[in-house]
């Protein structure tokens, strides 16, 4: 019998499913629901349980497989039931491992059905999305710089780049006969650049200058000594908040989920050892 992908991964699933199911239920009334899909040995294979088993091994519905895969993808579901009856007949379910991590699964899926149910119940609203992107548009503005550098190894290089400025030099001029750096023949233009595409003690020292100054000391980066010259800035304008929404949402509702917890903590009796 050939195994689907995802066998091993579904196996945990439906061996709770089965195990659990020591004696025959009255199907109408299973929350699992009255299909089934095949018994073995007298115990049956919810449809549901196969409809899910199919999206999580072969990822697809189970109204799109095609009479082979359904009958590959069934037969791999009644191989998994067995050998969740087997692991029971074994004892394996009463091992203090095993026992452990079906619980923390059990834990962990009524963990995640409850938060999605809490979500579904408390959608973000509108109010709540534009508070939030209220709160963070003045950093959602990037600021950016123009600027130029000359770029030399020694720091008494630098020095003495500096005292020509001081003393009236061109920076252009200066840039392209004493530069090292490929920006060299270029005067030295670093174009527009924002904190994330430059090295930070560059950033760091234009943050500090005034629009058409030079920097009074050496810049030490990793590439050498630099003596820039800050020629503009400018902020690019922030997203709009339809063009964020989708952060937005998960953003308003992480929260709104970490506060129900929060309070769920508070109202909960804990003890603990």
């Amino acid at each position: 019998m050939t195994m689907p992908r995802g066998f091993l991964m579904a196996c945990l699933a439906v061996c709770s499913t089965a195990c659990a199911q020591n004696s025959q239920p009255n199907a109408a009334n299973d929350p699992l629901g009255p299909g089934d899909v095949a018994t073995v040995n007298g115990k049956r294979v919810p449809e549901s349980v196969f409809r899910l088993y199919s999206i999580n091994a072969v990822r697809k519905n189970v109204d799109d497989l095609t009479p082979d895969e359904r009958k590959a993808v069934l037969d791999d579901i009644v191989g998994v039931v067995l050998m969740a009856d087997e692991a029971e007949k074994q004892g394996l379910l009463k091992e203090r491992t095993t026992a452990a991590q079906l619980e923390l699964s059990r834990l962990q899926l009524a963990a995640r059905a409850a938060a999605t149910r809490y979500m579904e119940q408390n959608p973000p609203t509108e109010t709540e999305l534009k508070a939030l992107y209220d709160e963070n548009v003045s950093r959602l503005g990037v600021q950016q710089f123009k600027a130029r550098h000359i770029l030399v190894a020694t720091k008494e290089e630098a020095d003495a780049v500096i005292k020509q400025l001081s003393q009236g030099k061109n920076f252009l001029e200066l840039a392209k006969a004493r530069a090292s750096g490929p920006t060299g023949p270029n005067g030295g233009d670093l174009g527009w650049f924002s904190a994330d595409s430059m090295v930070a003690p560059v950033v760091e020292a234009v943050k500090s200058m005034k629009v058409g100054s030079h920097s009074t000391e050496p810049v030490q980066s990793e590439y050498g000594y630099h003596v820039l010259l800050l020629e503009d800035t400018r902020t690019q304008d922030p997203p709009s908040l339809d063009d964020v929404r989708n952060d937005l949402t998960n953003a308003v509702q992480r929260n709104k989920l970490q506060q129900h917890v929060h309070e769920l903590v508070e109202g909960a009796k804990v003890e603990r050892k």
